[in-house]
């Protein structure tokens, strides 16, 4: 899969270099539900993955952008899914991890999925896995080549790099230009990620769910795999600070989440819910996910205790559970270091989640946490 950073190199960009202030300058963003071309695929490339670019996406570098699609005649059930890899604020994040910001190459399929593509058939994209709940699925794969988890519009100079169009979120809207009115007669929309998209899934969705809303769809399901947003003080003020300020979230965020800049990153589960009356999300995670570990390192300056992190989150959510209904919100803990589940390893290395999953999707009264 698209690279991850690694703890090696998140405490390498800690150590070696100074958080920089940024200069930054928004880049507009289209508004309302003007909705363009359906995107089609020949039905000859049925089931195998298909890069299109895509007009206005942009990749860090301002080369171009677009999607990976893999479309099936078995259902027209969708998952549009965000992928993840690296992270830049200041001039030492970005610095770390260049390749990430200079765009998707010749093969796009490579940087999305690897050098070897393996992870074009991996987790919920194995449509051979009987026990896989999204096998028979429409999907829509958006890489992660702005380094901002999906979230800002805004160009960004860290002296003395090159100025870094930070876009993500308005590629987001770009997409959904393209993917509502191909699939407005979808059975079941699903909104998911992983890692860097896993909390872009999040920050994203509210404009997500309320195009398909705008054509009669209930509200999509939300799965974020290896995204949690902890709550203080597992995620500082500072680091909270810090991302909205070089980010830009209160133009993205801010507007439909005031919460956000006031309680932290973290209302905008609570927040969500609220806005979409029905919504089913989920957040997955290891207790020890290494990666997870080391970037609230780096953010919070200091050690975190992820599983202290993650126990925290979900009783805070599920305190407010029935505030919420009729959405509802679980989560699924697991015993491990390994940094992610839904599209890295198959399903079964991690027991129980293709249940869990299955009882999310199939709107179960019975849906329940899984905190071993």
């Amino acid at each position: 899969m698209q690279r991850t950073r690694t703890l090696l190199s998140l405490l390498v960009c800690a150590a070696l270099f100074a958080t920089c202030g940024e200069d930054t300058q928004r880049v507009p963003t289209k508004a309302g539900n003007q909705f363009g071309a359906p995107l089609t695929v020949d039905p000859a490339d049925f089931e195998t993955w298909v890069w299109m670019p895509i007009d206005g996406m942009r990749c860090a570098d301002n080369s171009p952008g677009g999607v990976a699609v893999n479309f099936t005649h078995r259902s027209r059930d969708l998952v549009v899914y965000l992928l993840g890899g690296g992270i830049c604020y200041d001039r030492g994040s970005c610095g770390v991890d260049l390749p990430l910001l200079q765009g998707l190459g010749a093969d796009p399929l490579a940087f999305m999925f690897g050098n070897d593509h393996q992870g074009e058939t991996a987790g919920i994209f194995d449509r051979s896995d009987p026990d896989n709940p999204l096998r028979d699925s429409n999907f829509v794969v958006l890489p992660h080549c702005t380094g901002d988890f999906h979230s800002a519009n805004t160009v960004s100079n860290y002296p003395p790099l090159a100025p870094i169009h930070q876009v993500g979120y308005a590629n987001v809207t770009t997409a959904i230009q393209r993917i509502v009115p191909t699939f407005r007669d979808a059975t079941r929309v699903v909104f998911a990620g992983y890692s860097a998209g896993g909390i872009g899934v999040s920050i994203n969705y509210h404009q997500f769910a309320t195009a398909f809303e705008s054509v009669g769809q209930p509200p999509p399901m939300l799965i974020n795999d290896a995204g949690p947003p902890l709550r203080q003080p597992y995620l500082s003020q500072h680091a909270q600070d810090t991302l909205r300020a070089a980010w830009h979230l209160d133009e993205t965020v801010g507007p439909w989440c005031p919460a956000c800049g006031t309680e932290g990153l973290h209302a905008v589960q609570r927040t969500l819910a609220q806005l979409h009356p029905g919504m089913r999300s989920s957040v997955i995670c290891g207790y020890s996910d290494a990666v997870v570990t080391a970037l609230y390192t780096v953010l919070n300056a200091g050690n975190t205790d992820l599983k202290s992190g993650l126990l925290d989150l979900a009783d805070w959510t599920a305190s407010y559970q029935d505030d919420i209904a009729p959405s509802a919100q679980r989560d699924f803990f697991y015993a491990s270091s390994r940094h992610g589940a839904t599209v890295v390893a198959p399903l079964s290395d991690t027991p129980g989640l293709s249940e869990f999953l299955g009882a999310q999707l199939d709107g179960a009264s019975d849906w329940a946490n899984v905190r071993p």
